[in-house]
């Protein structure tokens, strides 16, 4: 992957963290599934573009973006452990 292709993929990562954080106020954004795999550069790279961002945005500085971004371990069974607690809430309500 070119630079120019891996920065805009990364700006387009950090584009759906700030996204996601900005409409339903997430206290944790986790990048799972294929993206996953990516790793360390992954959340190296997206963190370092939301610093940039908040670098040039008080408002932005003040949701501390990079601290609320991590990659999920690889071959961790998110859907397993999401659907458990879906399940532990509903059965813990009835």
């Amino acid at each position: 992957m070119e630079l120019d292709e891996r920065e805009r993929f990364l700006t387009g990562v950090a584009s759906a963290v700030r996204l996601l954080v900005l409409t339903t106020d997430v206290d944790d954004v986790v990048i799972g599934g294929g993206l996953a795999a990516l790793g360390d550069p992954l959340l190296t790279g997206t963190r370092r573009i939301l610093s940039g961002w908040a670098a040039d945005s008080a408002f932005l500085a003040s949701l501390d973006l990079p601290s609320r971004v991590q990659v999920i371990p690889l071959g961790f069974p998110a859907a397993a452990v999401g659907a458990a607690l879906v399940g532990e809430h509903q059965w813990l309500k009835s």
